[in-house]
């Protein structure tokens, strides 16, 4: 009986070992530069908004879906704002640049022109402080934060860095030029169950599309240089 047993085993034994043979590598094709590091944030423009490393800001560097070598996702915040783009690089972890600039896939949307109280969020719970419009089809101009990143230069160095704690890690350094946009709102007619009195037409304001304009030459540029070490899991490197 226990010789059947034994040979029942056995095939079952080598499908578990077939399986085991076709587990893919983990490793991802952008492993020398994915991680979760521990940065400094300085922005030559405005130091004002610099960061410095004890307020434990973070960025993620990981692979695409695609996961192939030349392309990297950064994720990190810079003055308050997410700052998320995929970017397709060339070079190594020694030395790498990005061949395009990122579209940021989360962008803060500001009302300028407003009535007494400047640039405000575009969202519902500021609607308090726009300007009403009063016919549909007006214009009032807005900016788009962050609208797009370019990598000018990154490089992680292994063991090139002390951390805040005194032990030694990966070091990160990334150089960026994040760009914004003006926009334009245009006003709308709201359908009639969202007016306040049924006889009184109300109006809003919706983003007015192809109106993105570089802001470039105004001054709206911002070099950012994120720079740090790979985050340890230890408590005195945050």
């Amino acid at each position: 009986m226990k010789k059947i047993i034994y040979l029942l085993y056995i095939p079952i034994f080598m499908m578990l070992t077939s399986c085991f043979e076709k587990i893919d590598n983990w490793y991802t094709e952008t492993s020398a530069l994915d991680g979760r590091y521990v940065v400094a944030a300085t922005c030559e423009e405005y130091s004002a908004d610099d960061a410095p490393i004890e307020d434990g800001n973070e960025v993620m560097i990981y692979n695409t879906a695609a996961n192939v070598g030349d392309e990297i996702w950064i994720d990190t915040h810079v003055a308050g704002e997410s700052v998320k783009g995929k970017f397709k690089i060339t070079g190594d972890a020694a030395g790498f640049k990005a061949a395009n600039d990122a579209q940021n896939v989360s962008t803060t949307t500001l009302l300028i022109d407003t009535e007494d109280y400047g640039p405000i969020p575009f969202e519902d719970i500021y609607a308090e402080y726009f300007r009403v419009p009063t016919t549909a089809g007006q214009l009032i101009d807005g900016v788009q934060l962050y609208t797009r990143i370019t990598l000018v230069e990154g490089k992680i160095i292994p063991k090139g860095a002390t951390t805040i704690g005194g032990n030694i890690s990966d070091s990160v350094y990334l150089k960026t030029i994040l760009h914004s946009d003006y926009i334009q709102f245009v006003s709308y007619q709201l359908p009639e169950g969202e007016w306040e009195k049924e006889d009184v037409p109300e109006f809003g304001w919706k983003l007015k599309e192809g109106s993105n304009t570089p802001a470039d030459e105004d001054g709206w540029d911002e070099t950012w240089t994120l720079s740090g070490y790979r985050y340890t899991g230890l408590p005195e490197d945050f």
